[in-house]
């Protein structure tokens, strides 16, 4: 059975808003083991960096400190924090696991869970460390990658054999014309690589639960999943017309720009002149989504090139692969584009997720044996009562309030 996150006194609320850190202490430890039950709800597969969560948490809580004034509101904010940042660490983490996979690296043994003392110790260093400027961090950044160059260049210029010149600047002659020829080609993208990737670039989010619909500069219309993220470069249609959708999302090709749309998915580059684009692409799904819902679409990997005529579906693989997806797939990847949510035959554990990230339901399991037992689900976005009830149902399942909290728990026959 979940923990419950114990009430915490208003004395040592007071404190804690007027920067008592014994307060923040004494609220850290009388929580610490639901602290760690809930950030290991929230990661998932990646558990093991549990602490870490907890840790920043903990240290966003003291910067907030002025803006909770009861067990409710810390409990909220704390819940929130554990969402936001574990969705964060997953994604960083399913890039890791990705890179392991293709290197063939092997992954470190999991550390054991450090103790309260530990991770207090941990925390109490975290509050004190000074805010990094990101000005000051950037310029050192610039001055690691100038001392870098100098090296190099010192390394370059060293005196060497009057031969080696001249061989050097033969082969370099013919490099640098095979090279001009690549540049020309691939410039533009690495510009639009760069413009999606600076940290000022214009972008659009939503968060679980949160459907987004609105319009960009050269007419389009975007229809943005929930916990998704749409990027776009500066200044958008004029020179450039790319945009980079981290989750889910649909754009109507629209007309007020000649150029083709172009749509990043990690290292895909889908473009059209008209009709729509549609796309998923989360971090912890282990493949990536296309669908022509209208017109036809390119879509181009570094090492494959499909185009797609209107209702056509793509998978694409974490390890290259490309294939069409089944009816199935296609449903369950753009389902939320017809107003529900479409999963078929998987884990109580992964459906629950899906809860979260189409409803914003944070419901606990008390019964973690039946989080393997199967369920399909096909209900209305609009109603999270049909979610719920399709989940007791489909997976055997009794929904009940505990204190403030929701929660599941196993309603099969017993044997």
């Amino acid at each position: 059975m979940p923990l419950p996150f114990a009430p915490i006194d208003a004395a040592t609320i007071t404190a804690l808003n007027g920067g008592d850190e014994k307060a923040l202490e004494s609220i850290f430890r009388s929580h610490f083991d639901v602290l760690l039950e809930r950030a290991g709800e929230r990661l998932g597969d990646e558990k093991p960096a549990a602490p870490r969560l907890v840790l920043a948490v903990m240290r966003e809580l003291w910067e907030q400190r002025a803006a909770v004034h009861s067990t409710a509101e810390v409990e909220g904010f704390v819940n929130e924090e554990l969402r936001n940042r574990a969705r964060a660490i997953r994604s960083r983490m399913a890039a890791v696991h990705r890179f392991e996979k293709t290197e063939g690296v092997k992954a470190h043994d999991a550390a054991a869970a450090p103790s309260a003392d530990a991770l207090w110790k941990d925390i109490a260093a975290a509050l004190h460390q000074p805010p990094v400027d990101p000005a000051e961090a950037a310029a050192r950044r610039r001055e690691h990658a100038k001392h870098d160059a100098a090296s190099h260049i010192a390394s370059a210029t060293r005196p060497r054999s009057k031969t080696g010149p001249v061989i050097m600047i033969v082969v370099a002659g013919i490099l640098m014309t095979a090279g001009y020829l690549w540049m020309a080609k691939s410039s533009k993208a690495s510009v639009i690589t760069q413009m999606l990737n600076a940290s000022d670039a214009p972008n659009v989010q939503t968060r679980p639960g949160q459907l987004g619909s609105f319009g960009l500069s050269d007419s389009s219309q975007v229809r943005l999943g929930a916990d998704s993220r749409l990027v776009r470069v500066a200044n958008f249609g004029k020179e450039y017309r790319s945009a980079l959708i981290v989750g889910t999302a649909s754009i109507a090709v629209g007309k007020g720009s000649e150029l083709p749309l172009e749509v990043r998915l990690g290292d895909a580059s889908i473009t059209a002149k008209a009709g729509e684009i549609a796309v998923r692409d989360y971090a912890e799904e282990p493949v990536r989504y296309v669908q022509a819902r209208g017109g036809e679409l390119t879509v181009k990997l570094p090492d494959a090139e499909r185009t797609l005529a209107a209702g056509q579906t793509l998978v694409l693989g974490r390890d290259a692969t490309v294939r069409d997806a089944t009816a199935a797939e296609a449903s369950y990847a753009f389902g939320w584009l017809d107003g529900k949510l479409v999963v078929q035959d998987v884990a109580v554990r992964d459906a629950m997720k899906a809860l979260y990230r189409w409803y914003a339901l944070d419901i606990a399991m008390q019964d973690s044996v039946v989080l393997d037992r199967k369920v399909s689900l096909d209900v209305p976005l609009e109603s999270s009562q049909a979610a719920i009830a399709a989940m007791e149902s489909g997976a055997q399942l009794k929904f009940e309030w505990m204190g403030q909290r929701m929660s599941f728990k196993d309603a099969a026959p017993r044997k």
